[in-house]
């Protein structure tokens, strides 16, 4: 098979967490790869971890399925960049998928503007630029991109602080893109994942959830759902591309509950309460 012709998948925030376990899952799957980070050392570590061998770093004879660039993507600069350099070592563009994010702990009444502005800009206009600079490539491949949200795309939760706000407003500029883009052959998709496991789970916001309650510091802002393995929501990612689906929730249960709560704005403020208050005796 001629290898210009093998798909190829650029994973922002891959050098770690789910950007990493994605772009694993599309090696395996057999797309060629660019993976890029602002962190040289973490970039180069993760293209240690994905390819120990040294094979899939092989340009000589277009052997060549994995890649890194250091990038900010919130640098329209970078970014433009960013595709040039992909389109120059590969050829051809077919999956972007936008992952990198920042999330939040605290509670509105207290939000700095420019953390707001901050979370913003993390999670939505690094996703805006990289889709404006890569749509002539993907075009040239009838290809996809994926926003990865999360649960807050789709609801309000406490103690998330700004993240929410920033969630929801990816949600609406990738369902408006994919409207925009469908003439052009261009599919979007927003996969929405609730919290996802990892090492440092409950650890990061211990200084940021002071006078908050507990479990304000743990995976969701202390939401009640059990935290996602990342192999699992690369493997949903995988699927999403392949069958072109526009939106994606995980747990898959979640989505009923939350058409409900749109349904019935009560009710769903209801279960979000339910989902993100500490248990007690009688749960257990």
């Amino acid at each position: 098979m001629d290898s210009n012709a093998i798909p190829v998948a650029l994973v922002t925030g891959g050098s770690a967490g789910l950007g990493f376990v994605i772009a694993r899952t599309l090696m395996k799957a057999g797309y060629r790869v660019m993976i890029t980070g602002r962190d040289g050392d973490r970039l180069n570590q993760a293209m240690l971890r994905l390819d120990p061998e040294g094979t899939a770093r092989d340009s000589d004879g277009g052997r060549q399925r994995l890649t890194c660039r250091g990038c900010d993507v919130t640098s329209d600069s970078d970014v433009k960049q960013l595709i040039v350099d992909c389109l120059e070592t590969f050829g051809r563009l077919d999956v972007l998928i936008n992952c990198v994010g920042a999330s939040d702990r605290g509670v509105l009444e207290t939000l700095e503007i420019d953390q707001a502005e901050l979370l913003f800009r993390q999670n939505v206009v690094t996703a805006l630029l990289c889709s404006q600079h890569a749509l002539s490539a993907l075009e040239a491949t009838g290809g996809v991109i994926v926003n990865i949200g999360s649960l807050a795309s789709k609801v309000g939760a406490r103690y998330i602080g700004g993240y929410a706000m920033a969630k929801h407003a990816l949600a609406g500029m990738t369902q408006q893109l994919r409207l925009e883009l469908k003439p052009r052959g261009i599919h979007v998709c927003l996969v929405s994942p609730g919290p996802i496991r990892r090492e440092d789970g409950g650890q990061r916001y211990q200084e940021s959830v002071a006078g908050l309650p507990p479990q304000a510091a743990q995976p969701g802002g202390g939401t009640r759902v059990k935290g996602l393995p990342p192999e699992r929501v690369a493997e949903a990612v995988l699927k999403a591309i392949q069958k072109r689906k526009p939106d994606v929730v995980l747990p898959r249960y979640l989505r009923l509950l939350i058409t409900l709560g749109h349904a019935v704005p009560r009710l769903g403020d209801w279960l979000l309460l339910k989902f993100t208050s500490p248990k007690t005796d009688a749960d257990t």
